[in-house]
């Protein structure tokens, strides 16, 4: 790397521009006559990306490296931008280079640029402030075929982390990258553990003067195709961890100490507490009625500044605020806890990768988010006092599933695997339809939805945040894009039974424009399913690696019972049934004027095998378009009854049937489905 002369000149307090390091091994890299077709996306030939890590010094170093090689405008567009953040309180940075290398010749900004300095609040729509700079500079003059470098070294992590490394790094991405390096260089006197997940190379590692030099390179491999729907906490791509933390015990040890809190609790607190003692005489009512109090009591606002991203703040300043973000809630939640003679704890857990957990080395930036563990009569709990909240008793309320968590509590020295989620009903909708005898007369349609457990606590928020008048709106509005002549006949709460967590809704209408005209006199109608239709999102076709994602755990069933002017005959019963995913779909003549269709979707666990993927994508297509339809022919204006001369009965769709009068094929479709 031919660098030009960089003076340090100060950007802003905690940044500045310098040279680079002595310790950096700043290698060469090939810049060539025309970027390998492979390499290209979004205008950009990735050349380099350059990673090392220096934990000699007092401070940790990090420093990045970057070359992009501009293969379209657009591409140019994006790498003459260059940004880089940092938390002032704890970080400082110092920007190498910014260079534009064309024809042979580089040109060298850094020491001319003119940095703008931001605070860009990434999160802020999510109540979550971490309090980043962003150094920001345009390059000038950036063309096709020019090659934009940058370098910068980041110093200093949080003091919660005790100056113990800990770092997580991918060496693959969806787009690959020409040039990809890590290194990392230690003293011998401490002890970094090292774990590779996919297809990681062999490192090569030298020692000289009491230092560690360990490096990683991955040379021109191809972008990974990462497969769809596929467990969030799967690593499908080349990753390397780094850890300098011995085991769990040791992050439990450092943390801990961090929630302890000096002084009393506030006085209204205190009052609460009095109260929940001389009300609920058991633990399972005082455990549910401080939920409810730190739900309510004060609103979410992160305040992750600094040591505020890992340490909660004192009792007295988060009462004052009346906000807190998950640390501070959790905290305050077992502190009242435990004055009530509950056995609670605040615990860490990964609400994206936390079924991997196990399978990571001991690392404190695994987690991301803070809940509470409650042990009841030997059952545990675990609760999140940041929901929205939860008036129902302890055990009907909704829980927490991330797969591990850490308690921080004395003694703690190891994860502890979380419940999974349980396969209870979730919701059942009945459908009553009513037809007529003409196509001008209106369908009464009548939808009546009943939501459980985190289904029914999802449509209180939705209640409680909307209004209910705001949210019959919404609902009604989303109906007459199909039939924009429903009239709305009647909608209401009909019930919300909180001691069984369970909430009853009421919805129905008359739709003057329900009937389709298909040809001649034949007109058709379909149902409208609005409870498993989008339940299971469409699945590439080809074999599976990866176990096929399916989301919350739970049972969702939907009846509908459509009663006809004119009789009918026949039926069906459909099954896909999987190791953790069924779909039971079923009509029934239970009258000759009264039709009956049921439908079951059970999903069992989080994920389905991948040997199962046609099963899924059978039930995917099912439910994509399971409307029963019925098809009726005009005589003198009114619907008869029979089928016509030259009608037969068919599947509409994707294992969807048309009732035309009498269902002549009948044994034809059961026969087809194994019946």
């Amino acid at each position: 790397m031919d660098q030009q002369v960089i003076a340090h000149r100060e950007i802003t307090p905690g940044a500045k521009v310098a040279p680079i390091p002595d310790w950096v091994d700043p290698a060469d890299y090939t810049i060539p006559a025309t970027a390998n077709p492979h390499f290209i996306a979004h205008g950009i030939c990735v050349l380099l990306h350059d990673t090392q890590i220096d934990l000699c010094g007092p401070e940790r170093a990090w420093f990045s490296r970057r070359a992009e090689l501009v293969t379209a405008a657009a591409g140019a567009e994006h790498v003459a931008q260059f940004n880089v953040s940092f938390d002032p309180h704890f970080e400082q940075i110092e920007v190498h280079t910014i260079a534009v290398i064309r024809n042979g010749q580089r040109t060298e900004h850094t020491s001319s640029a003119f940095f703008e300095v931001m605070r860009r609040e990434r999160n802020m729509e999510r109540l979550q402030f971490d309090g980043r700079l962003t150094i920001h500079f345009t390059l000038p003059d950036v063309r096709q075929g020019d090659v934009v470098e940058t370098a910068y070294t980041l110093y200093g992590m949080r003091k919660s982390l005790a100056g113990r490394q800990s770092a997580f790094m991918g060496l693959e991405w969806p787009v690959g990258i020409v040039d990809v390096r890590v290194r990392q260089r230690w003293p011998q006197t401490r002890q970094i553990a090292e774990r590779r997940y996919g297809n990681v190379p062999e490192p090569t590692e030298t020692i000289a003067d009491g230092i560690v030099d360990r490096r990683w390179r991955v040379f021109e491999r191809a972008g990974v195709r990462f497969e769809a729907l596929s467990p969030p906490w799967v690593l499908q791509n080349a990753a390397l961890q780094l850890t300098e933390w011995r085991d769990w015990a040791q992050v439990a040890d450092a943390f801990t100490p961090l929630y302890e809190q000096v002084g009393a609790l506030p006085d209204e607190v205190e009052q609460e507490i009095a109260r929940i003692a001389a009300a609920e005489p058991t633990q399972a009512g005082r455990a549910s009625a401080i939920l409810r109090f730190v739900q309510s009591g004060m609103r979410y606002l992160a305040i992750s500044i600094g040591e505020g991203g890992y340490a909660p703040r004192q009792f007295a300043d988060v009462w004052s605020t009346r906000y807190g973000d998950c640390k501070d809630k959790s905290n305050l939640y077992a502190h009242m806890a435990q004055r009530l003679g509950v056995n609670a704890c605040p615990a860490l857990v990964n609400t994206f990768d936390g079924y991997a957990l196990d399978g990571w080395m001991p690392s404190p930036q695994t987690f991301d988010h803070c809940i509470v563990r409650v042990e009841i009569d030997g059952k545990v709990y675990w609760l999140d006092a940041t929901r929205p909240l939860q008036p129902s008793p302890l055990e009907k309320i909704g829980q927490s599933y991330f797969g591990w968590a850490l308690p921080l509590r004395p003694g703690a020295n190891a994860l502890e695997r979380m419940a999974d989620p349980p396969n209870e009903l979730l919701s059942e909708t009945k459908e009553n339809i009513v037809l007529g005898d003409r196509p001008e007369t209106p369908v009464r349609y009548e939808w009546i939805h009943t939501f459980r457990g985190i289904r029914a606590e999802g449509m209180r928020e939705q209640l409680e945040r909307d209004g209910a008048v705001s949210v019959f709106k919404r609902y009604a509005e989303e109906l007459q894009r199909a039939w924009p002549k429903a009239a709305v006949v009647a909608q209401e709460i009909v019930s919300d039974d909180v001691a069984t967590n369970t909430i009853v809704v009421r919805e129905c209408y008359d739709i003057a424009d329900a009937w389709t005209h298909v040809s001649g006199q034949n007109y058709r109608f379909a149902t409208r399913d609005l409870t498993l239709v989008g339940s299971l999102a469409p699945l590439d076709a080809g074999e599976r690696k990866h176990e096929i994602y399916l989301g919350q755990p739970g049972r969702r069933s939907r009846r509908v019972e459509l009663r006809t002017v004119k009789p009918h005959e026949g039926g069906w019963l459909r099954e896909h049934r999987g190791t953790t995913l069924a779909y039971v779909d079923e009509m029934r003549v239970v009258e000759p004027r009264l039709l009956v269709l049921e439908q079951m979707l059970s999903i069992k666990a989080l994920t389905l095998p991948a040997a199962e993927a046609e099963l899924y994508r059978k039930v995917q297509t099912d439910l994509s378009g399971n409307e029963l339809m019925i098809t009726e022919s005009l005589s003198g204006g009114k619907f008869v009854g029979g089928l016509q001369q030259g009608e037969q009965m068919s599947f509409w769709g994707t294992a969807r049937w048309v009732l035309i009068g009498l269902l002549v094929v009948y044994w034809i479709s059961r026969f087809a489905a194994g019946g």
